[in-house]
């Protein structure tokens, strides 16, 4: 029932390296890209439904997203890489759907296109047409339509992640690849009203929720119902590799890969939540978690004497100065980055044993985390059916600032008697506050929140003080579906640019956290 949270996180990677917004060349190349995507898309929807699957074009539409939801910046390397994929299976769906259309004695209705499908690729020329179609959609579509189009692909990158991820752990997850075909297809059309775009992204938010509950009961099935645990941040002497990010499926193969060696494990970021599953403890050189975050990823990697492994769909942008150093079994990656194949972690473990690992050790405190779901909502069920609230603050994962504290400090002091306010972050003994330990776990606001509006009528408001690659998916979420309150964070544009935010507030109802007193003024009049 409580929060341990005492790091202060005062260092911006995205302010510190610049990688605020994406330059035009990258939003060029990503335009071709998109068009790639919807081109492979029509078809592959209209294939699906005669029931045909190809599994080589998801394979190649699910890594192309996959690329997109990483890389602010990609190489042209991985852009001719992904060029190539898609023409030398493009022409072979046309003709299969024209094969099809035959059989059914029904005329194929084509996708017009600028692309050619040959083999020279000229980046310059694909850098004009990339051009093109962005003055394109500027002066022909509604800036509206062209944030909820937006907003419909960020909402692809989200599907991507959870699908990959559900695939890891030998799930099916067509449903939500479907999802992706029929969004690459209703971005294809300008004339939809905004009305239809705002429920079509309605369906794909719920079908998005059903994947992330797929994804945890996979994760419960496998490692364990999860455990309030101790983690230490201690390191001990010896070798050592980092994990970092948030796919804990690849910890696991890690783990069985070095069981045998006399390497430390450590985890980072939010590759922490995996000590609350109780398969984890059974690996006694998972040694606990190191550094402070992504937002510091900097000076942690730097600091590390070891082998760093970056997982899957990790949002971390490194620069050459970990050359030899940093391994990823992502699709794409930094030049200097060395690529993990087909599970083979070798050569991650022979850096880890020419490094120098850790000579003596540091002792420090460990950090209690984590929560017993059915436990946790039980107790919320009873809490609130024993008191006389007016009005509920959900308070989410935090942003690992100094400001984010500061915040919740403030809004304390603004709430009345009359408001429950629920944390995911912070500790605070006031007797309308329920503290609940959630450290790194984006699936426990969905479950209380839903939990809340389940056995609550009381108006719910929800503050996500965190940007990550979900975000988009769970604010709108709340507010559409749960029909809470929603507050969201002030994000880097990279994540969530002002327009796409102004299009949020306008068809969602929305808000960006402010500040306290103006927030809380807002809820009380709502």
């Amino acid at each position: 029932m409580t929060n341990s949270f005492n790091q202060d996180y005062q260092y911006n990677n995205c302010i510190s390296r610049g990688i605020c917004s994406i330059n035009p060349r990258t939003s060029s190349l990503q335009e071709i890209i998109i068009l790639y995507l919807k081109l492979s898309g029509y078809y592959a929807l209209k294939l699906e439904n005669e029931g045909i699957t190809l599994p080589r074009i998801k394979e190649i539409i699910l890594d192309t997203i996959s690329i997109l939801v990483t890389n602010t910046d990609f190489t042209e390397t991985d852009f001719y890489n992904i060029i190539k994929n898609f023409n030398a299976e493009i022409p072979q769906i046309i003709n299969l759907y024209k094969d099809m259309c035959e059989k059914k004695n029904e005329t194929p209705v084509y996708m017009k296109t600028d692309i050619k499908f040959n083999k020279k690729t000229d980046i310059i020329k694909f850098i004009r047409l990339g051009e093109k179609e962005l003055r394109k959609k500027s002066e022909q579509v509604p800036m509206q339509t062209r944030n909820l189009y937006k907003i419909l692909f960020l909402l692809a990158k989200s599907l991507c992640v959870n699908i990959q991820d559900l695939e890891s752990f030998g799930i099916d997850a067509s449903i939500g690849y479907i999802s992706i075909l029929k969004i690459l297809n209703h971005i294809n059309y300008t004339e939809i009203n905004p009305e239809e775009i705002k429920k079509f992204i309605n369906e794909i938010i719920v079908c998005n929720n059903k994947l992330v509950n797929y994804l945890r009961s996979a994760q419960v099935e496998r490692y364990g119902i999860q455990q309030e645990t101790d983690v230490s941040y201690s390191t001990t002497p010896g070798k050592a590799i980092l994990v970092v990010g948030s796919n804990i499926r690849e910890l696991e193969k890690i783990l069985y890969a070095t069981s045998k060696s006399e390497i430390d494990i450590y985890t980072h970021d939010e590759m922490m939540l995996a000590h609350t599953f109780p398969k984890f403890k059974e690996f006694k050189h998972l040694k606990g978690q190191y550094g402070q975050g992504v937002e510091n990823c900097h000076l942690d990697f730097a600091t590390f004497p070891g082998p760093i492994i970056i997982t899957r769909h990790s949002l971390f942008n490194i620069e050459n100065l970990y050359r030899g150093l940093l391994f990823t079994t992502d699709i794409a990656y930094s030049k200097g980055v060395i690529k993990i194949q087909d599970d083979d972690y070798s050569a991650v473990i022979e850096s880890a044993m020419k490094a120098r690992g850790f000579k003596t050790g540091k002792s420090c405190d460990s950090e209690k985390i984590g929560f017993v779901y059915e436990q946790e909502l039980n107790y919320l069920e009873k809490y609130l059916s024993n008191n006389n609230y007016e009005r509920i603050i959900i308070f989410g994962l935090y942003g690992y600032s100094p400001e984010d504290k500061s915040y919740f400090e403030k809004l304390l002091k603004e709430v009345d008697d009359k408001t429950l306010i629920i944390s995911l972050s912070f500790y605070s003994k006031n007797k309308n506050v329920v503290c609940i330990n959630a450290c790194f776990d984006n699936y426990a606001i969905i479950k209380i929140a839903e939990k809340i509006n389940l056995i609550s009528k009381l108006p719910l408001n929800i503050f996500v003080p965190q940007c990550g690659r979900n975000a988009i998916a769970k604010i709108i979420y709340f507010s559409s579906v749960l029909n809470a309150n929603t507050f969201i964070a002030k994000c880097s544009p990279t994540i969530l640019n002002p327009n796409i935010i102004k299009t949020l507030k306008e068809s969602f109802n929305i808000r960006e956290i402010t500040t306290p007193q103006k927030d809380f003024n807002i809820i009380k009049n709502i």
